[in-house]
């Protein structure tokens, strides 16, 4: 169940990271853009978890 919440959690910062890697690898400036999202969606990741982490104290 963790690994779950984890990968779901993860998920936009994992597809931006590969987006980012991909116009890399294809010499384009947007790559750029793709690295901050993936950052930005990261701490949205951190931001989820502790609210589940929240959900499950609130609810035992």
């Amino acid at each position: 169940m963790l690994a779950q919440v984890l990968l779901v959690a993860n998920l936009p910062a994992i597809f931006c990271v590969g987006c980012a890697t991909f116009l890399a690898y294809k010499e384009r400036p947007q790559w750029v853009w793709f690295a901050g999202l993936s950052v930005l969606a990261g701490f949205g990741a951190i931001a989820v978890l502790q609210m589940v982490q929240l959900w499950r104290l609130a609810g035992h």
